[in-house]
């Protein structure tokens, strides 16, 4: 206590010291992460002091001189020399000899940093800018870190040891609970044993609110907790024990398996208490690590057993079937489990061994049970099984080193892990991967061929059929593979069928497991509860003994079917979290050993009915039985799908409600009540899945949303459980039937209900339709145009006068169906149609206008020569046409709205002077104008305010006159 009181202060005035550098420490990545708060509060803010000195050493930011700190770190040395005085004082005065063996070098080492501290100060007050001086301060800042972080770890080691001293004390007192066999023996049993589990409990309490890793706490918290919960089974099956031994009644062979059974429990929870106080960082790593870790943790039990079994096989009077026996069955157990995840020839010698060890003892003990055991015969047997369990530690030992050394490259242990090995050598067949991916596709098909044994029925039958099929297509590529045809195109696509139907069968078997679960987890407690029924039943009562042997045996069947449930959904499941994994794995286990002793002590209930004792002790077991499953109930539903569980729960539902409504067509009574139950229980667990998901989401809406989905379905159970009554007890009343109905209807509707809460679609992001294309421009069709060669040739010569002069006479000549017009018959001319704006084209004003509009057509494209110029008309019938066109000008035009037309020729010089001058002929070529378009001028045709058009012929010269009205409907 005093050297945690002078570390604080030590490393108090260190930080006070660095931060007259007055700089600001930012956060540093990387940090070293303390394994006790008291440990991180100490040197977390000096480490990160430390950390930013060396940064700014390293980056040369020094730019002013440094001040003295002569002051500071003399009182840091001060510091440093009591904080070493108080540890030599706890080094002579200790009795932990590893503390008094460890403690000098970490006090040394900061003495030495306090000296380069003191050093650099010296330095710095003679040269502030001295680079020797600041990279002794470093080092000494540096040794201070270092060495109080060891002395930290030092005495922590102290404390846990001392925890450890504790728990082994306690481990040893729990053996000689085979040898209490009396109730003074058992009250002296209980006085001595419970200080130290009280003293045990105190210190790993304290210890788990130390640790920082969440991991080490949980599993401090866990066994604990487990601890707490056995004590009193143990000393109810200590006294069961003695009871009846001591009235040579029956059952003295079940309350022997219940002791031994507690006893090995509590001694197990207290070895990986031991295991977990000794880490300083999280063991919490992947599958082959983790793998790894099971294998150390597994070794270090076995090792901590040995002594225990060594000295029962050195006696020659040990008790058969006692604490000795079963620690050697322990051990041999542990070196099984690392037999099975060790590599070759090591798994082979392992487990041969384990084979070999377990045949000797039962010979030795068949000795023992004739009274041999003295004899030397079955005392050199004793000791060549001592022997052979020595070799057998080391032989274990040397493969997990192996193990650790070579890394582990083998299947992953679950479902989810071997597909994805599988499927990564799919996509890659000719790459040498030692065989692991085709390994695990392999155990994948044999995963789903067991999973199939379970079920029946159609899903059975497609189960084994994708398997076949799988194992066909992984034999054929295989084969390929072999042949060196890896990177075929025949391995290739039969690797993407490979790929396609092993991701069917992984659907398929979480399926087949969601409904394996809906089915068989519809009743966790009902069968305990007969099996107690059947135990407290009267002595006179008929057909006792084989009432409790059926329903002991549909109990102890109904725990190994939930547990091999529970254990499938850990492994194939689809589950990715190790720690759901594992503690799925460790409940099923704990199911399966405590089931046989909730057996067990029914049956001295059932033999001694009126023993108060041996009730409480099958209550006591009972209650511990159902926490159990409850546990493993809450960790398998949340291994799987939550939608995929409810929607089948829904269909189960509906199957018994057709059953119910055969049974009230045919009056079974039984049959009603048997499904109505089911319809019950499943809308049940519907609930408690539909809690444990609002308990686990932070989504307002969500949980909103599901507790009135939730409310409505608990709002609907009693009615048609009620209805359900009085149809059993009347069948033939038709009012109640149409009760029932009604209320079962809303039932379903409930859970459909509860299905749609549960079952959240991920929102999908809009994205807005893509622009249609852009639309290519109008080309004029030039295979239309009639230019006459000649003409364009004189054009381009002599102008543009005889081209526009030669395009109006066309017009005029021509009618629209392309006959000439005669004086009689003059119809009525349409406007000229208005082709959309091309991309090219210019204001009339600009340079490029001349070009585009007046731009000749050259003489050696590629066009149809020219039809012969029809007739020349009279001056009479252009005179109608004139008119005639005029006339649709003005009923078609509204001010304002009319696109200007840029015609740049003059009138044709063949008109009569008494009529007004006729609009100009449309253009081959014309350009248009949008007066709506702000991006053009309406006055961008016109030349200043004169009024006048521009177009080619006043570019040349040629004043066009006004229009008029043309103009006007711009």
């Amino acid at each position: 206590k005093r050297l945690y009181e002078f570390i604080p202060t030590v490393c108090g005035v260190l930080i006070s010291h660095i931060s007259t550098f007055n700089f600001r420490a930012p956060a540093i990545e990387n940090m070293p992460v303390f394994h006790t708060k008291t440990i991180e509060s100490i040197l977390d803010p000096v480490a990160q002091q430390v950390s930013q000195l060396v940064i700014l050493h390293e980056e040369g930011e020094d730019g002013k001189a440094m001040p003295d700190l002569l002051r500071p770190v003399l009182a840091v040395s001060a510091a440093v020399q009591n904080l070493v005085r108080v540890g030599q004082d706890t080094a002579d005065t200790t009795h932990d000899k590893v503390l008094k063996e460890h403690i000098p070098a970490p006090l040394h080492q900061v003495e030495q940093a306090a000296h380069l501290l003191t050093d650099a100060a010296t330095m710095l007050k003679e040269d502030p800018y001295s680079s020797a001086a600041r990279k002794k301060l470093i080092d000494g800042a540096r040794g201070i870190l270092s060495g109080t972080s060891s002395l930290l770890l030092v005495f922590d080691e102290a404390e846990v040891r001392k925890i450890i001293r504790i728990c082994k004390s306690v481990l040893e007192y729990l053996a000689i609970a085979e040898v209490v066999e009396s109730i003074e023996d058992l009250a002296v049993f209980v006085k001595n044993l419970t200080p130290g589990m009280t003293n045990m409990a105190k210190l790993i309490d304290g210890r788990e609110k130390e640790l920082t890793h969440q991991q080490h706490r949980d599993l401090l918290v866990s066994c604990m907790s487990d601890i707490k919960n056995l004590t009193p089974v143990l000393m109810s099956s200590i006294k069961i024990f003695v009871q009846t031994k001591q009235t040579n009644g029956f059952g003295l062979h079940e309350a022997v398996q219940n002791r031994n059974y507690v006893v090995k429990k509590m001694c197990e929870d207290i070895h990986e208490i031991i295991r977990v106080l000794q880490l300083t960082t999280s063991d919490e790593t992947g599958w082959d690590e983790g793998d790894l870790n099971m294998m150390k943790k597994t070794s270090a039990l076995m090792s901590s057993r040995l002594d225990q079994a060594s000295n029962w096989l050195s006696n020659p009077g040990g008790e058969v079937g006692g604490m000795g026996e079963l620690t050697c069955r322990q051990v041999i157990d542990d070196a099984a489990k690392v037999g099975q995840l060790s590599m070759e020839p090591f798994r082979s010698q392992i487990l041969g061994d384990c084979d070999d060890l377990i045949k000797m003892i039962d010979d030795m003990l068949d000795m023992k049970r004739k009274g041999l055991g003295s004899t030397p015969q079955c005392q050199n047997l004793a000791k060549e099984i001592q022997d052979r369990m020595t070799k057998l530690h080391t032989l274990v030992d040397t493969s997990v080193s192996r193990q650790a050394a070579n890394g582990m490259a083998r299947p992953a242990p679950v479902m989810s892990g071997k597909v994805e090995q599988a499927q990564k050598w799919l996509r890659a067949p000719w790459l040498n991967d030692r065989g692991l991916g085709q390994q695990a596709l392999r155990l994948a098909i044999a995963e789903g061929r067991r999973i199939a044994d379970t079920r029946s029925g159609p899903r059975r039958g497609e189960l084994i059929k994708q398997c076949e099929v799988l194992e066909s297509l992984t034999n054929q590529l295989a084969d390929l593979v072999a042949r060196g045809m890896g990177q075929s195109p025949q391995a290739q696509a039969l690797a993407a069928r490979l790929s396609d139907k092993l991701n069917r069968l992984h659907e398929a078997i979480q399926m087949t497991l969601v409904d394996q679960v809906a089915e068989d987890f519809i009743d966790t407690t009902t069968p305990v509860k007969q099996l107690a029924a059947s135990a407290a039943a009267p002595i006179n009562a008929p057909n006792r003994d084989a009432e409790f042997n059926s329903k002991a045996s549909f109990f102890e069947q109904h725990a190994n079917r939930l547990a091999g449930t529970a254990e499938r959904v850990a492994t194939s499941g689809g589950c990715n979290n190790r720690r759901t994994i594992d503690d799925i794995t460790g409940t099923s286990s704990k199911i399966r050993d405590l089931t046989p002793q909730v057996i067990s002590s029914a049956r001295i209930v059932l033999q001694s009915p009126d023993n108060p004792v041996a009730k409480e002790h099958f209550e006591l077991l009972k209650k511990e039985w159902i926490s159990n499953i409850d546990k493993l109930t809450a960790l398998v539903d949340a291994a799987i799908d939550t939608p995929s569980f409810v929607m089948a729960s829904e269909e189960a539902i509906k199957k018994d409600s057709a059953m119910c409504d055969v049974a009230i067509k045919s009056q079974k009574t039984q049959d009603l009540v048997t499904g109505a139950s089911n319809i019950a229980r499943r809308a049940n667990r519907v609930l408690m899945v539909a809690n444990q998901e609002v308990e686990n989401s932070e989504d307002p809406k969500y949980c909103q949303s599901l507790n009135i989905a939730s409310s409505e379905l608990a709002s609907t159970i009693s009615p048609m459980v009620l209805s359900a009554k009085d149809v059993a007890s009347n069948p033939v009343d038709s009012k109640a039937q149409g009760h029932f109905y009604d209320n079962n209807h809303m039932l379903i509707h409930a859970v459909g209900s509860v299905r749609e809460a549960v079952t959240v679609t991920p929102p999908q992001e809009y994205f807005p339709p893509p622009p249609p294309p852009p639309q290519a421009p109008d080309v004029p069709d030039f295979a239309k145009l009639r230019l006459d060669a000649s003409r364009a040739a004189a054009n381009k010569e002599g102008g543009g006068p005889q081209q526009q002069q030669y395009q109006a006479e066309e017009m005029m000549k021509t009618s629209v169906g392309g006959r000439p017009m005669t004086e009689s018959a003059a119809p009525s001319i349409p406007p000229p149609p208005v082709p959309p704006l091309p991309t090219n084209t210019y204001p009339a004003s600009s340079p490029q206008s001349a070009t585009l509009i007046d731009r000749p057509m050259s003489a050696d494209l590629s066009l149809p020569p020219p039809p012969p110029p029809p007739p020349a008309p009279s001056d009479h019938d252009l005179h109608r046409v004139y008119e005639s066109h005029m006339t649709h000008i003005h009923q078609h035009s509204s001010p304002g709205q009319h696109d200007i037309v840029v015609c740049g020729p003059p009138p044709p010089p063949g008109l009569r002077q008494d009529y007004p001058a006729p609009p100009p002929p449309v253009p081959p070529q014309p350009t248009y104008y949008s007066s709506t378009d702000p991006a053009r001028s309406p006055r961008s045709p016109l030349d200043g305010d004169s009024g006048r058009f521009v177009d080619a012929a006043s570019k040349s010269g040629q004043a066009v006159p006004d229009r008029g009205a043309v103009g006007s409907h711009r």
